[in-house]
């Protein structure tokens, strides 16, 4: 399937590699000349890519001007964590019935991986695993359109500038480390209401 269509391939690629750029960087704004250097890819897919992302609301491409990576307004952020609190506690509530010993070691593996990625200072790959601690909640589940939701809400929410909020507050992504064994402690203890009071607390610390 790959082999039969490279350049939807390197369209999702390259939308891909625009928005680590946002997350990681500090600047608000870029350039299709720039992106070509730095993706070391074609003009297409990176326009279409571009393209994308704009209808998305993650940028503006602005004719002879450059591309402006848009931040999110204060209600939009809070209806995004609604949004979230909504779907992710009521998916807590089917995942419960349904883990099994597997599903607990793999939370578990997810959270040791993001230590590590707190001791190694790696602020993306400590986000990529906060994500991914959320995202395997909802597999467990497996509604496709929850898990496109909240990929959706979660990228929103760390542009440049919340990404360089919360890469200033160490403190603050530790915390969300040990909120996260605390869901799964009360998860392994069966205690399904904790589990989802302290996942909803836990999503409502991300309103500003």
């Amino acid at each position: 399937m790959i082999d039969k269509n490279p350049k939807m391939l390197l369209k999702d690629i390259a939308y891909e590699k625009i928005k680590e750029k946002m997350m990681k960087g500090n600047e608000g704004y870029t350039s299709e000349n720039t992106l070509v250097q730095e993706l070391e890819m074609s003009r297409t897919p990176i326009r279409e890519a571009l393209n994308r992302l704009q209808h998305e609301g993650f940028l503006r491409i602005m004719p002879n001007r450059g591309i402006m990576f848009t931040e999110l307004t204060v209600d939009e952020r809070n209806e995004l964590i609604d949004m979230r609190i909504a779907v992710e506690t009521y998916s807590l509530k089917k995942a419960v019935q349904r883990m099994d010993d597997r599903h607990i070691e793999q939370l578990k593996r997810i959270i040791a991986m993001q230590e590590e990625a707190y001791q190694k200072d790696d602020f993306y790959e400590l986000l990529e695993k906060d994500s991914l601690f959320h995202q395997y909640l909802l597999e467990i589940v497996g509604n496709s359109h929850f898990i496109k939701m909240y990929r959706h809400a979660r990228d929103r929410q760390f542009t440049v500038r919340a990404g360089n909020w919360l890469r200033n507050k160490p403190d603050v992504l530790k915390v969300f480390i040990e909120e996260h064994m605390e869901i799964l402690n009360a998860i392994i203890e069966g205690n399904v209401e904790a589990a989802v009071q302290l996942l909803e607390e836990h999503l409502k610390k991300g309103k500003l």
